[in-house]
């Protein structure tokens, strides 16, 4: 309860617009869960891993991705106001989250590729990623509640392996990252 209400809550608060991208900064901040979670009588032997199993927890990474998708889903919806000016189509069967493409260049200038990858990285393209890579039947749900749009979530986010790459994790974590985005596309290539 403590680290809920003292701690994850300022690690959390308005992560929809600084949620980092690089994972030295991902890092940094689950390790503050990591050494918090250490500390509790009886979990200190487990892995970071398993004491997140264990306390019923996601890593922060996923507790963001989780409410950027919330988020997005929401915004489509027309639930709150679309501030990151996302649409969704219909390909197929499937809803999708679709944007226009980086620009290479505006008015005859190259756009720098440091600028590429802030556009790359922002909220509205990392939401968009996230939407995406959810199976067909959580992304078409549509006209229910916010509550139920979750509980359809996490039942999914159960099956994807939460598993944060810090301080020698890595060799445990198959998936290039401990993004949803990766972590999904290592379940599909398996």
């Amino acid at each position: 309860r403590m680290f809920n209400s003292y701690i994850k809550s300022k690690l959390e608060y308005c992560s929809l617009v600084w949620s980092p991208c690089h994972q030295n900064e991902i890092n940094k901040l689950e390790r503050i869960m990591k050494n918090f979670t250490c500390k509790i009588y009886g979990l200190d032997q487990l892995e970071y891993h398993q004491r997140l199993i264990k306390l019923n927890l996601y890593s922060l990474e996923r507790r963001r991705e989780r409410y950027l998708i919330i988020n997005a889903w929401q915004q489509i919806e027309g639930l709150t106001e679309n501030v990151l000016g996302l649409k969704a189509r219909r390909l197929g069967r499937s809803r999708r989250i679709v944007s226009a493409k980086i620009p290479i260049g505006i008015n005859g200038k190259r756009i720098k590729e440091r600028d590429r990858t802030l556009i790359h990285n922002s909220t509205a393209r990392k939401s968009e990623r996230l939407f995406n890579v959810l199976p067909q039947s959580i992304r078409n749900i549509t006209k229910t509640t916010t509550e139920t749009f979750k509980r359809h979530l996490d039942k999914w986010l159960s099956s994807i392996p939460d598993t944060p790459k810090i301080d020698g994790y890595g060799a445990n974590v198959a998936a290039e990252t401990n993004s949803i985005f990766h972590q999904t596309r290592y379940c599909l290539i398996r």
